[in-house]
């Protein structure tokens, strides 16, 4: 499965007109992709993204998803709260407590690629211990589509 996570900080460069990197990103996910989301990255888009001034083509994006099986995965409740981070990790993690539910939801996809423009989590997905996860801050920097 070709899944990945795209926080809401990228997600707002899927503005008309999007730069080159991300236009190519965001075809090949309406295609191909998979995105992999939780309801509180869900409730962001839509408060940023959709309802905003943005302008961002999320809403679009997530509502073709939707209608096609299997291309919208949507993490649980019930996994992120049974997914711990062990206090010795909370210490030392970068991100603010409020991303620490994406780190869950990334570490919790098929491929553990997220594409995020938070250098604490970014930093914080590609190091987490026990997990081989991949955060970029442009989509060109990943092989998403293999």
């Amino acid at each position: 499965m070709k899944d990945i996570f795209v926080d809401n900080d990228a997600a707002t460069n899927f503005t008309n007109p999007v730069d080159a990197g991300y236009k190519q990103f965001f075809a090949w996910l309406f295609e191909k992709g998979v995105l992999v989301v939780s309801q509180k990255l869900l409730v962001e888009y839509t408060r940023t993204c959709v309802g905003g001034s943005g302008g961002s083509n999320i809403g679009v994006l997530i509502n073709h998803l939707t209608k096609t099986p299997g291309r919208l995965i949507k993490i649980p409740k019930a996994d992120l709260d049974a997914f711990a981070i062990p206090k010795h990790i909370v210490r030392h993690l970068q991100s603010n407590r409020a991303d620490h539910v994406h780190i869950k939801t990334v570490l919790l996809s098929t491929r553990k690629y997220a594409i995020t423009q938070d250098a604490g989590l970014l930093q914080d997905i590609n190091y987490y211990p026990g997990h081989n996860s991949r955060a970029v801050n442009r989509p060109e920097k990943i092989d998403y589509s293999g």
